[in-house]
């Protein structure tokens, strides 16, 4: 019976959110279809989660879109729902807030805080590494800017809903329509409104990231199936999408320490015949001879961290067909023989390698890293692990982190200062 369904406006936050119960023991199914026949599904699913893909429409259609999946879940009688926002806000955040808000019962709690990543808020500003969102790299992001750091002028740039603003250890006083937001700068703090909000049966129409997930994961207790033995395999294809400096800077560290780095140039994130020409398989043979001989491949949009954010010849305008390419690259090494774990950076890119696949629902597995999630999906006869993050999330030295974690036969060049 499904307890708990989990909205995420990209595959990534999908992700990054639903682990937090996938890995308490909650059968989790992620999907990239936003009808779900919760009728049809197996019996012993607990957690549902809709990837509903509106990170980049226009706020009218993210709350038509968010409306519908919600008007399911309630005629599902579905007795928990979660709207998984972005840690930084990027988004139709006030949209899909008030789609929960009206189609649910008229209230939300919303703690958009993500401690342990940096991601706090204080007096209803939204702040990463100390800075407010505005000010920081999410404020000169290439693709979407984020203009203000306050949550509610946010908001209501979308939105006439009503919004609470509820400060750290303030009593709450639920009088009516509204979303009800709250400061949080510590993960004690996310608990504390968690349980909080369990005592006063408030858990029906929930909202945040990643952080605030964690917390209720652990108040809501859904836990249903048994450990799962891994067999991740060592071998490594890193596949870069993400533009945003951090996800740039840990792929410069990854070639610093020795992880081979292929640049993919506008050819082949733009071309749809580039995947089908005699060079693209002759690539591909070499990116998968790279991965068997050496550990790791790294496929890269970028050109590095030295050249600037405005010299990067992707379009936003092309970021659906940047996506659609990397995703038939991916396929094309898959098919070709590859034996290695993915690690998809960016939800665009993740979502192009499954529809290339045709590949619809994933199994989140579990969190190597805060952000750094595992999945398993089945493609033919084979299972295939597959390792996701946000482009802003994890340190600088992700890469090497990951490749000690998974075993891999990467030989990490120690003597290159990074």
């Amino acid at each position: 019976m499904v307890k708990l369904l989990i909205i995420a406006d990209d595959f990534t936050g999908a992700l990054d959110t639903s682990i937090q119960f996938a890995k308490r023991g909650a059968l989790t199914v992620v999907r990239t279809k936003r009808n779900v026949d919760y009728g049809a599904l197996e019996p012993d699913i607990s957690v549902v989660v809709v990837d509903s893909e509106t990170r980049h429409v226009t706020a009218e259609e993210a709350y038509k879109v968010v409306s519908e999946i919600v008007d399911s879940a309630v005629k599902a009688k579905v007795p928990y729902i979660y709207k998984k926002t972005d840690s930084v806000l990027r988004g139709n955040v006030g949209a899909e807030l008030a789609a929960l808000c009206d189609r649910g019962l008229g209230m939300v709690h919303f703690a958009p805080a993500f401690p342990d990543m940096g991601r706090t808020t204080c007096n209803g500003i939204q702040y990463v590494d100390g800075l407010p969102i505005a000010k920081s790299v999410f404020g000169n992001d290439p693709f979407e800017p984020v203009m203000t750091s306050s949550i509610p002028e946010l908001i209501k740039a979308e939105t006439d809903t009503p919004v609470h603003l509820i400060s750290k250890g303030e009593e709450v006083n639920i009088s009516g329509k509204g979303i009800y937001l709250y400061d949080a700068e510590k993960a004690s703090d996310l608990w504390s409104i968690a349980t909080n909000l369990k005592k006063n049966h408030q858990l029906m129409t929930l909202a945040g990231c990643a952080g605030f997930a964690d917390s209720l994961a652990g108040v809501m207790h859904i836990s249903d199936r048994p450990d799962k033995t891994l067999n991740i395999p060592k071998g490594l294809c890193i596949v870069c999408g993400s533009v945003n400096p951090v996800t740039v800077r840990q792929m410069d560290i990854a070639e610093k320490i020795g992880i081979s780095r292929v640049h993919i140039d506008r050819t082949m994130c733009l071309n749809d015949s580039w995947i089908n020409s005699g060079e693209a398989v002759n690539l591909v043979h070499t990116w998968i001879s790279t991965v068997d001989n050496e550990g790791a491949v790294l496929l890269d949009v970028n050109s590095g961290s030295d050249v600037p954010l405005s010299d990067m010849k992707i379009n936003p305008d092309d970021r659906g067909k940047v996506s659609e390419n990397l995703g038939k690259i991916v396929k094309c090494m898959i098919d070709g023989g590859l034996n290695a774990t993915l690690f998809l950076t960016g939800g665009d890119t993740l979502l192009g390698a499954m529809n290339a696949l045709n590949v619809y629902a994933l199994t989140p597995i579990t969190e190597v890293m805060p952000g750094v999630v595992v999945s398993s999906f089945n493609y033919g006869e084979k299972d295939i692990y597959c390792i996701s993050k946000s482009g802003g999330f994890g340190g600088e030295n992700l890469i090497p982190e990951l490749c000690e974690i998974l075993g891999s036969d990467v030989e990490i060049n120690k003597g290159i200062p990074v």
